[in-house]
């Protein structure tokens, strides 16, 4: 059995494998939620993959990181030590550092030092769309800045990020996913879109030579070699990261411990059909290689956190935070 603990509002992105809709056979899947995780006095004999990390307040993350210690204490396997994950500021500033990325990003809190224009905002736990479009200049960051704080928003939490993409011709955009599934990286699908925020693709965008390019590079598992060393520098075990080639090398956006898989579905293009075939067939088999024999319930010894977290939450009814 493969558990999936997520954060309470984002079950739904697991429960395609949950459900056995995502297309090839899967091990059992189940999703917990960390609230109700936190408070279990035993759970059942699993692989414990930890995702929504970013997602997660300090308090919770801390939880989050004993429970991965007393599952393992306890005999399970587990992905994504909560400890070790870098979220998106530090594992982008670390890719930057590494020579992974050419772009860099900065805390607006701590002052804007002296990015490379254009530049964008962005939530940092947020997977969705930026906060800004492309600012060219200091004074239209300035001014950025100015407008969201006039709105209420505060800087805590906003980053500033270089702009680094290139389009793939003319109006046409592009980024891939690859995930890594325990030891196997694997290249998964394209993204197109007709702007640089590439997010969730336009529909009828692709031509067939799309298509084609898309299912040769799934295929031949194009990224998983230049894609591992950004997994490691993270210590993400599952994931996936988003990517798009940029003078001749991959770029690192993001690497989303919970991205969402959508029920397997009729494409309009034969091409697509297979090539999600393929993905997905190299993702259920790595599945199955991290899958463990469900046997349980198997009783936990709590941190002195998480005993003191079950105190205070049994008495005031709801998950406590400090």
């Amino acid at each position: 059995m493969i558990v999936f603990l997520t954060t309470r509002h984002h079950l739904y992105t697991v429960e395609s494998l949950c459900n056995q809709q995502f297309g090839p056979a899967l091990p059992v899947v189940r999703a917990i939620a960390y609230e109700s995780a936190f408070i279990a006095q035993a759970m059942h004999r699993a692989t414990y993959i930890f995702t929504d990390i970013e997602r997660l307040s300090h308090w919770e993350r801390m939880l989050a990181a004993d429970l991965y210690r007393a599952l393992r204490e306890a005999g399970n396997r587990c992905l994504n030590d909560p400890a070790r994950v870098l979220t998106r500021y530090p594992l982008l500033r670390a890719l930057h550092q590494a020579g992974h990325n050419p772009f860099t990003v900065w805390r607006l809190e701590d002052g804007g030092g002296n990015p490379n224009f254009p530049v964008f905002l962005r939530h940092e736990g947020d997977h969705g769309r930026p906060l800004t479009p492309l600012l060219e200049t200091p004074e239209a960051l300035a001014a950025a800045i100015a407008e969201l704080q006039q709105a209420g928003q505060p800087l805590a939490g906003l980053l500033g990020i270089e702009f680094c993409a290139t389009p793939f011709a003319p109006g046409i955009w592009t980024k891939f996913g690859t995930f890594r599934i325990g030891d196997v990286v694997s290249t998964d699908h394209a993204v197109i879109e007709d702007n640089w925020c590439v997010k969730y693709g336009i529909e009828g965008l692709a031509t067939p030579e799309i298509f084609q390019w898309e299912h040769d590079h799934v295929a031949a598992n194009r990224f998983a070699a230049a894609l591992a060393p950004a997994f490691d520098l993270a210590a993400i075990e599952y994931g996936r990261a988003d990517h798009a080639t940029v003078a001749g090398r991959e770029v690192v956006y993001e690497i989303n411990t919970n991205p969402h898989l959508m029920p397997l579905s009729p494409q309009k293009s034969p091409v697509r059909d297979e090539m999600l075939r393929i993905a997905r067939a190299r993702y259920s088999d790595a599945l199955w290689a991290l899958d463990t024999a469900a046997r349980g319930p198997v009783k936990l010894q709590p941190s002195g956190r998480l005993a003191y977290h079950r105190q205070r939450s049994a008495v005031i009814g709801t998950p406590y935070r400090p």
